[in-house]
């Protein structure tokens, strides 16, 4: 009974809060002499207002639900990967490294790109991980720092030696028809499906699993854990390694889906995945609701855009509506966790 008041508290709350921000954001249109009515309209026809609106919203949720996901498995843990956005790249580095570089028959590249990307993903974590534990080394600065350092990589060699040359612009040569994920439409691809598998996943890890058990344990109590018998500097390692695996699908679905080459990936996705993430209070399956919410944020301002509304201003709303929603969700959490709350 307490934990389904709880939900529906969140869930008032959410609409609620939401609700506030489009106000909130209707009030600055109205400040800068921009058409409300016209604006909103053109928000949901231009993210769920058709087929291909929705798939374009989607397009935008992928990325963010992986870096959510990937948050997620860290913060539970009050392990604070800021490093999504650098493991995301990284993973988009390791797929075209196989892709482009590694002789492998047909079959093995999609396979060998996944685990490429991992790999190179969970890398990315691995530094800050073992600083962390070794050297008590904060795990925020380490992991921000080395997002610059990836992103930087990145663009060398798409400017660089891995730029096409028979092309104009920083692309790597585009990937051979074997490395390209499977299509599910013209939009989306079999990553849209992968997210909710890997949300359904961790949830079962975190809920019945001695492992999910040990970081819940860590989350709420570095102390508990260490009188527990708990070997936390294994356990932090641990965590950060499947935090930067899963940021790294991003890169991948980026590179081996939506664009089939490396170029200088969007930014933003990652500190994305850490909005996301707190929204979803982080839980897996809710992390899938709260980043299809951000895609079609995301891709609304895109339709704002095309419109020729001013990009300051789409920020200015898109800000307004996710501070509103964190600040309602983070009140009713405090309140369903108050004395008294399920009585």
């Amino acid at each position: 009974m307490m934990r389904a008041s709880a939900w529906a508290l969140e869930s008032g709350a959410f609409v609620m809060a939401v609700a506030l921000g489009v106000v909130a954001a209707s009030m600055v249109l109205l400040a800068t002499g921009t058409p409300v009515y016209q604006t909103l309209a053109a928000i949901y026809s231009g993210a769920l207002g058709s087929a291909y609106a929705l798939q374009s919203s989607l397009v935008y949720a992928v990325p963010v639900a992986f870096t959510g996901l990937a948050a997620c498995v860290a913060f539970r843990a009050r392990i604070w990967n800021i490093g999504g956005e650098g493991q995301m790249v990284m993973g988009a580095f390791g797929a075209a490294l196989v892709a482009l570089h590694v002789p492998l028959p047909g079959p093995a590249v999609l396979p060998a790109m996944i685990l490429s990307g991992m790999a190179f993903g969970a890398l990315w974590a691995f530094g800050p991980a073992v600083l962390k534990v070794a050297f008590g080394v904060n795990e925020v600065l380490s992991t921000l720092m080395l997002n610059y350092v990836a992103i930087l990589f990145v663009d060398f060699l798409v400017f660089g030696p891995w730029r096409d040359p028979a092309g104009g612009w920083p692309y790597s040569p585009p990937f051979p028809s074997a490395a390209l994920l499977p299509a599910l439409s013209a939009d989306l691809n079999v990553a849209v499906v992968a997210a909710p598998v890997i949300a359904v996943l961790l949830a079962v890890l975190f809920r019945y699993t001695p492992w999910g058990y040990a970081t819940a344990v860590l989350g709420h109590s570095h102390p508990a854990a260490r009188y527990a018998g708990m070997r936390i500097g294994r356990l932090t390692v641990q965590v950060m390694l499947l935090s930067g695996a899963i940021a790294a699908l991003a890169g991948i679905d980026q590179v081996a889906g939506t664009a089939g080459l490396l170029y200088h990936l969007p930014p933003g996705y990652g500190y994305f995945g850490i909005l996301v993430s707190w929204l979803a209070g982080h839980n897996p399956l809710l992390v899938l609701v709260m980043a299809t919410f951000y895609g079609v944020l995301l891709q609304g301002g895109d339709a704002l855009q095309i419109a020729q509304v001013d990009p300051s201003l789409v920020r200015i709303m898109q800000g307004a509506i996710i501070i509103f929603a964190l600040a309602g969700l983070t009140l009713a959490r405090r309140r369903s966790l108050s004395p008294g709350a399920g009585a």
